[in-house]
């Protein structure tokens, strides 16, 4: 026979093992049957999960060499479009994250806010951003103008930008009065906390009613002209039309030491301290009390003062009404003024006016009212790093006919004391001019120097 010219099969056939005793052959385990279809699964899994790791690998290798430029621009697309201009700085990428160094920031529309962060880690969901954390953030505000873009960026982007989940650590944020000054205050070394806006047991909002975008910086250092003076929580909340910030508290609208910013229509503020014990009050602003028992309560509306340029606010002087009321506390006087200094209650009120570069405050239309007695006058704060030394010359004037019957009363009791009252009361005519001149440091309000002079002018009715 011609050898055939078919070529040989690739795979020949394994006869298997001959059958015992010339009989026919033994079929392999499992040939056939359950144990070979179990096998073929395996071995169909195994080189699914070998397909799927090149690919990955692939990928890995295609981002690694090719991806970092597109990757750049798609984190720079989803950051502004949730209203922030970022550059991210160096950029590690990672399986499922993307982690940035150096990266720096602002918010469209905003200006004078800008920061910088020092790590951030951006937890992917496909090719979207679906969680980040930040430490080392570092936010710059330059005067009054970069907060009045910020209630408008809340009402556009806020929405958005609270909804992909945030944390951070390490957080600082510094105010300057214009760009290129020395910081005046800053809060350092927080834990920033996205929360519902609003005071516990308050209304929901209206359907339809402006978001509220609120937070809190938890346990931030307080630094004033870089002296730390207290450690608190400082919440937040922008509105449509007002910027609130709550210092001591983790609701701004429910904290003691409140202020309410309206950049417009024209800028305005308006700052508010609920009636809180002095101590309590001096632990918030880093100012010696001593064991007070006083409870203070007051409020400071600011607005650019009268011929004032609004396009440089941060240049402008500004001016305002203040009223604080002090319970527990009555001016150092001699016991004959006890029938005129009567209560615990003592009120001040005055004319504010801040200097364009902040480190002045003249106060005009003072009014000091404790009891019958009432002080009038000036006065000035002057900033001094940290501190400020405080300075006010007042005056009034006491009827004698009072005068001399607080002292009668005061030596005097019972029917007698007022017996002697009536008497001088109806044979003394005239007044007493009073003029005080008050000393005081902010750092220490209870060394306050109360110097007080008198003129008499009494006379005898006849």
């Amino acid at each position: 026979m011609a050898p055939s010219s078919r070529p040989f099969p690739r795979t020949l056939p394994d006869p298997g093992p001959e059958a015992p005793h010339g009989g026919a052959p033994e079929a392999p385990p499992g040939a056939g049957g359950p144990g070979d279809t179990r096998g073929r699964r395996r071995r169909r899994a195994a080189i699914a999960a070998l397909a799927v790791v090149a690919v990955l690998a692939a990928a890995v290798a295609a981002l690694v060499v090719l991806g970092p430029p597109a990757i750049r621009r798609h984190i720079i697309a989803e950051a502004r479009a949730r209203g922030v201009a970022l550059d991210p700085g160096a950029i590690d990428l990672g399986l499922g994250a993307v982690r940035l160094r150096g990266a720096r920031f602002s918010l469209l529309g905003v200006r004078g806010l800008s920061g910088t962060i020092a790590r951030a880690t951006i937890e992917l969901r496909g090719l979207s951003p679906a969680r980040i954390a930040a430490d080392g953030v570092d936010i710059t505000l330059a005067g009054i103008d970069a907060l009045e873009g910020l209630p408008a960026w809340a009402a556009q982007h806020g929405a958005r930008a609270a909804a992909l989940p945030l944390t951070t650590s390490g957080v600082r944020i510094g105010y300057r009065d214009r760009d290129g000054a020395p910081e005046v205050l800053a809060l350092a070394d927080g834990a920033l906390q996205a929360r519902a806006a609003g005071a516990p047991g308050a209304a929901a909002p209206l359907p339809g009613a402006p978001r509220l975008e609120a937070g809190v910086l938890k346990q931030a250092r307080v630094l004033w002209a870089g002296k730390e003076i207290a450690r608190t929580d400082v919440a937040w909340s922008i509105g449509a039309e007002a910027i609130a910030l709550g210092f001591g508290g983790e609701d701004a609208l429910a904290a003691p030491l409140r202020a309410e910013i309206r950049p417009r229509p024209s800028p305005s503020a308006a700052i508010s301290l609920a009636p809180t014990p002095l101590s309590a009050v001096g632990a918030l602003l880093g100012v010696d009390v001593g064991a007070s028992k006083m409870v203070v309560s007051g409020t400071l509306e600011l607005r650019l003062a009268e011929g004032a340029d609004r396009t440089a606010l941060s240049e402008a002087p500004l001016e305002g009404p203040i009223a604080l009321t002090v319970k527990g506390f009555t001016l150092p006087h001699p016991k004959e003024l006890d029938g005129l200094l009567f209560g615990d209650t003592t009120t001040v009120k005055a004319d504010a006016r801040i200097s364009a570069d902040r480190q002045r405050v003249a106060l005009g239309g003072v009014e000091v009212a404790a009891g019958a007695l009432k002080l009038a006058g000036t006065g000035t704060i002057q900033r001094e790093g940290a501190d400020a030394a405080i300075g006010m010359d007042l005056s009034g004037s006491i009827p004698c006919s009072l005068l001399a019957g607080s002292a009668a009363m005061s030596h005097l009791t019972g029917a007698v004391g007022l017996l002697a009252r009536d008497l001088v009361s109806r044979t003394l005519a005239g007044t007493v001019a009073v003029r005080a001149r008050v000393d005081a440091r902010a750092s220490r309000l209870t060394a306050a120097r109360v110097t007080p002079s008198a003129i008499l002018r009494c006379k005898l009715r006849l």
